[in-house]
């Protein structure tokens, strides 16, 4: 297993090592080129990197606590994309453990390609603009 890991823009020296020789660290990771290749994505839990992630199709372990971190966990175990952790600090065995029940079967994976799918279909913009024409003449017509 090759683990790919960001320090989100700390200084990759100030890591303890040695690192073991299956791991590969940035200050920073290219998601567009990343994540098409991977199998499971480990992640704090925000907002931008987990809908990247999905909408590759990437299941994920999500460990977050602040900020929508909560919310977007509970979403990503709920949707069955992924494994909430529920904790700011997971133990190493948890991660590893929850890496491994992602990576055991289909249902994870299957479940976020499934989101990427619906991702990509949805409308987008164009969809929030047709919403609110609806709603702009329905609540103008209550006022």
């Amino acid at each position: 297993m090759l683990v790919v890991v960001s320090t989100g823009g700390r200084p990759v020296a100030d890591l303890p090592g040695p690192l073991p020789q299956n791991v590969r660290v940035a200050p920073y990771l290219p998601y567009d080129r990343l994540l098409p290749r991977i199998d499971v994505m480990v992640s704090n839990g925000g907002y931008g990197g987990v809908q990247q992630a999905l909408a590759q199709g990437v299941p994920l372990v999500v460990a977050g606590r602040t900020e929508d971190k909560v919310e977007v966990c509970a979403r990503v175990g709920w949707s069955g994309a992924g494994v909430d952790l529920r904790t700011n600090s997971p133990a190493p065995a948890a991660v590893a453990d929850a890496v491994h029940r992602v990576l055991a079967g289909a249902a994870y994976a299957d479940r976020a390609r499934a989101l990427a799918q619906a991702f990509a279909a949805a409308p987008g913009l164009s969809g929030l603009d047709d919403v609110l024409a609806r709603l702009v003449p329905a609540h103008a017509a209550r006022a």
